[in-house]
């Protein structure tokens, strides 16, 4: 066999096994991403049942405090995963918040007819906030089942800097935190896209 003829063979090989490593680890991390959202549903399924903390897997420093839908014009429950509504995990660290949208951490044990803030990947669970519009609603169900209504009532860009938002003038308002542009090219920019929300019904 010809070396030139070897080596092209080779070559290809050789990319062949790395595209594979590739495919692999996509994959894998896409397998991992789901298997944490059923163990995070059944964390909250046990919490629904006796109102205590459960965290989804044994180290984990979270557990689901709330589950978030957001209802379209027609009624009808849309989100990121088609047929599914996504919890909210108590502390908006970066680890948290690959798992799933999370609350910024206050150590309360129920946040009933108080204000919350809750932070989100624009990219994953919180790419549904693109485009929202006045009016659309929103319902977090408590950890004993309760259900709070909520209807988004204005939006804002802001620079991360600007901590007013955190700041609310309501005690029952909902405050939704995303990174902005949506589509960047880049992640982690100063520019943050906020959804204000109030609780109705």
């Amino acid at each position: 066999m010809p070396k030139s003829v070897f080596f092209h063979r080779a070559i290809i090989f050789i990319l062949l096994v790395f595209v594979g490593i590739f495919l692999g680890q996509g994959v894998y991390m896409q397998a991992k991403a789901h298997f944490a959202q059923y163990l995070i549903e059944q964390a909250w399924k046990r919490t629904l049942v006796d109102q205590q903390p459960h965290k989804p897997w044994s180290w984990a420093d979270t557990y689901p405090v709330a589950q978030m839908t957001f209802i379209d014009e027609q009624g009808s429950k849309s989100g990121l995963f088609t047929g599914h509504s996504m919890y909210v995990l108590e502390g908006a660290s970066g680890r948290n918040l690959a798992f799933g949208p999370a609350q910024l951490q206050d150590g309360r044990e129920s946040w009933r007819g108080e204000s919350r803030i809750i932070a989100g990947h624009n990219d994953t669970h919180f790419s549904i906030l693109e485009g929202v519009k006045q009016g659309k609603r929103i319902k977090l169900q408590e950890s004993d089942g309760t259900e709070v209504l909520y209807q988004v009532v204005g939006t804002q860009v802001v620079h991360e800097s600007d901590t007013q938002v955190l700041n609310s003038d309501s005690d029952k308002r909902l405050t939704l935190i995303t990174c902005y542009p949506f589509h960047s090219l880049t992640t982690g920019g100063p520019l943050r896209f906020i959804v204000y929300a109030e609780v109705i019904g």
